[in-house]
């Protein structure tokens, strides 16, 4: 296993979601290599503390607050379809609009 394909599975390996010949690949590959092995053992640090942390419910009537908020906002355009279609025109035009 690269070092590449082993800083990608880091993240899966923490999160038990790596494939059986997967997982050898990559405890052997981090067996040799210090800096995957201590990344590894800090992600499964952090997932086990996101085990660990209290689910919050949502304030009463959020939803309705948020959704009412942004009743009046208006999105401003992206002005990607007036020039997204700029290509084209002057194609139509041909060569003598330039």
């Amino acid at each position: 296993m690269s070092v590449d394909d082993a800083h990608t599975a880091i993240g899966a390996y923490a999160l038990h979601a790596l494939g059986d010949d997967e997982r050898v690949r990559f405890l052997a590959h981090c067996a040799e290599c210090p800096a995957c092995s201590q990344e590894a053992d800090e992600f499964a640090e952090t997932t086990a503390r996101l085990g660990m942390a209290l689910r919050t419910g949502v304030p009463a009537g959020l939803k309705e607050r948020v959704l009412s908020d942004i009743e009046g906002v208006r999105q401003e355009s992206s002005g990607r379809l007036a020039t997204g279609f700029a290509w084209w025109r002057a194609l139509v035009r041909g060569p003598s609009a330039y």
